[in-house]
């Protein structure tokens, strides 16, 4: 049974003045720095503490447990979307979406130039509902990726934070508003940082196979599975986690104190899983990535392979991930 603080949730409503004591949805506007005039969002679900993002898709930045951050955040933090390129604006966070229609390098197609990793994590998002439930903490919010008589996709995001489960219920509806076919591309790209991930967190994935995409990871092969010790320079390793089809599955990341997060998502629907991790002192990062191709290459490459699936006009597609905070020993 769900609990709040040693006692249940029906107790925890009983005992409080307010249900803010332990549960709230604040909405604030940045006013100065690099992201001076995007919008926050921040959940208080219990012992989850979440930072949300509207100008960024309805993206998740940090996300404390008892106070513990597990999110990984880069030193160019959030600011306003199209402030420069993939690498100076991407600002980590527990889950940055990649996609609409392109993840991986830069390309250009039919559909036009697609930027590293997609437009996804610049558009901004129409709050649609954000309250406090009997249960749970809900947001909702629509956002649109469209081209002036190109692609239209409109993605209906619902973020569910229940009281006292440690969990955050990521779901996505994708709907084809257009009047022709297109092959949406979709990444997760869920990144954990200090001081969950050092050196010997453990990446327990359902992979059959993993395989590195080039000389810098065939260099950590043998280790993908344990966060190596930092060092001054690190390249970074990317690993294709070749999984099981059609199923529910789950990946964990565990420190040495037990504490952890859990990241399940359906096979059907997210094929493969990328590891993307940088063992370096001045920031390390362990990415966990479930994606809707099986390449990191970009569209030309997906497309080439026969990996692009299509979406028909007026047609959706559900995807969506539940992450899991798995208690440390302390705590059993």
């Amino acid at each position: 049974m769900s609990q709040l603080y040693g006692s249940t949730i029906d107790e925890a409503r009983r005992r409080a003045g307010s249900r803010a004591q332990f549960a709230a949805v604040e909405h604030s506007l940045r006013t100065d720095g690099p992201d001076a005039g995007t919008r926050r969002l921040r959940i208080v679900a219990g012992d989850l503490d979440l930072e949300v993002l509207p100008d960024r898709g309805l993206d998740i930045g940090q996300v404390r447990y008892r106070g513990v951050p597990l999110a990984w955040v880069s030193p160019t933090g959030w600011p306003r979307p199209g402030a420069g390129a993939f690498g100076a604006s991407f600002g980590g966070g527990l889950v940055t979406t990649c996609g609409l229609l392109s993840f991986g390098p830069p390309s250009t197609d039919a559909e036009g130039a697609h930027p590293q990793h997609g437009r996804y994590t610049g558009l901004s998002a129409s709050l649609r509902r954000a309250e406090v439930r009997e249960d749970a903490v809900i947001v909702e919010a629509t956002i649109v990726e469209a081209t002036v008589l190109g692609a239209h996709l409109e993605l209906r995001r619902r973020l569910r934070v229940p009281f006292g489960e440690g969990r955050i219920e990521l779901r996505d509806e994708i709907v084809n508003r257009g009047s022709r076919a297109v092959e949406p591309m979709v990444l997760y790209h869920v990144n954990l940082g200090w001081p969950l991930v050092d050196t010997g967190t453990l990446l327990r994935s359902p992979a059959v196979r993993v395989h590195p995409r080039d000389p810098a990871a065939e260099a950590g092969a043998a280790t993908w599975a344990e966060f190596p010790a930092p060092v001054p320079d690190y390249p970074e390793q990317v690993f294709r986690h070749e999984l099981p089809e059609g199923r529910r599955v789950s990946a964990e990341v565990v420190a040495a104190s037990g504490l952890g997060i859990r990241i399940g998502f359906d096979t059907a629907v997210l094929p493969t899983m990328f590891q993307w991790r940088v063992a370096q002192d001045d920031g390390v990062v362990l990415g966990v990535e479930p994606a809707t191709a099986a390449t990191i290459l970009g569209r030309a490459d997906a497309r080439a392979a026969g990996l692009l699936r299509t979406l028909a006009p007026g047609a959706s597609w559900e995807l969506g991930l539940d992450i899991d905070v798995i208690r440390d020993r302390s705590e059993t």
